[in-house]
């Protein structure tokens, strides 16, 4: 930190009301998805949401839900490339009085309800498949087969221009699993179509659908799961609240840490926020060293890159680490 940045913090800490020093740090991380062009983007979300259109209309000529099936995982696919993307984009917009935390958990908000709206395809497809079993229909293994084949080569064709950004973004790279498991999924259409075709094994098509059907729904309650989790400010799962208070307490001149808060603003971006109480009453640059220990702990062991301090010296009379009576 340069010497004017010190002095603009201090000047800041002094003006805190009750002598409180309120100290404030935010690093933002790039993302790799602006790195991919518009035109390969277009391409491939086109590429996918055609195949997902030949595949919805072969399964119905057909009568195979599996392709079906297979298309709703490609469309879920085709509607998280297109939300990483412009949700991304979103993001990148400047904080203004009424956003004051800028626009990031755009994406949170769109990965919410493309969520919600797979689980619900899902489990249509379930009961749909349930009562395949019941009433076994004809179906055309030679379309399924067609189909099949092309979606198979245009997800590889996907994965092969995704492959160099998957290694730089978070989104890119779980669009670039996403279309993996898109062909092992056509991969199994494609099995099941030649199980029909030679040995007419109509239950295969329902149970393939099943099995697709319940990946989706793990995988779309898993976004949704996480997507509530953020919305809700929980602290990330993988960080102890416990365990992020005793490495601070080790720091020489905490007495206690109370009052704290940790959260996520979206899936890259973790906030921590706290009221850290001094063994002594010292200078508002003698807090300044403190606040940099407590700002290198929380980056370097636990990827905390937001930091409020509010530092007190005999401050809440009756404290916990959550709360501050």
């Amino acid at each position: 930190m340069s010497v004017s940045e010190k002095k603009a913090d201090r000047t800041d800490a002094v003006n805190h009301v009750h002598s409180h020093d309120h100290i404030h740090s935010h690093h933002d991380h790039g993302d790799g998805v602006s790195n991919l062009s518009p035109t390969q983007f277009t391409f491939v979300v086109l590429l996918n949401l055609g195949i997902t259109l030949a595949e919805i209309i072969g399964g119905l000529i057909a009568g195979s839900l599996a392709l079906v099936s297979d298309a709703m995982h490609n469309l879920s696919d085709s509607l998280s490339l297109v939300i990483s993307y412009f949700a991304f984009k979103l993001s990148g917009k400047s904080a203004n009085t009424r956003k004051t935390f800028g626009y990031k958990r755009a994406n949170i908000v769109a990965a919410l309800f493309n969520a919600s709206t797979l689980l619900i395809i899902g489990v249509l497809l379930i009961r749909e498949a349930i009562e395949r079993f019941v009433n076994p229909v004809e179906i055309n293994s030679e379309i399924v087969l067609v189909v099949g084949t092309i979606g198979l080569i245009a997800n590889l064709l996907s994965m092969v221009i995704l492959r160099r950004w998957s290694k730089s973004s978070l989104n890119i790279r779980s669009a670039y699993l996403h279309m993996l498991t898109d062909a092992l999924s056509s991969v199994a259409v494609l099995i099941g179509a030649v199980m029909i075709w030679i040995f007419d094994l109509k239950f295969i098509d329902p149970i393939l659908t099943i099995g697709i059907s319940l990946y989706l729904l793990k995988e779309s309650f898993e976004i949704l799961r996480e997507s509530v989790s953020i919305l809700m400010q929980s602290a990330p799962s993988e960080i102890e609240v416990e365990r992020v208070v005793r490495k601070l307490n080790e720091i020489e001149n905490i007495k206690d840490i109370h009052h704290v808060h940790i959260w996520r603003l979206d899936e890259k971006s973790i906030f921590f926020e706290g009221h850290v109480n001094l063994t002594e009453d010292i200078t508002v640059s003698k807090s300044m060293e403190i606040y940099e220990k407590i700002k290198h702990e929380l980056d370097e062991e636990f990827g905390i890159t937001h930091v409020t301090i509010q530092f007190e010296y005999n401050g809440c009379s009756a404290s916990g680490v959550i709360d501050c009576k």
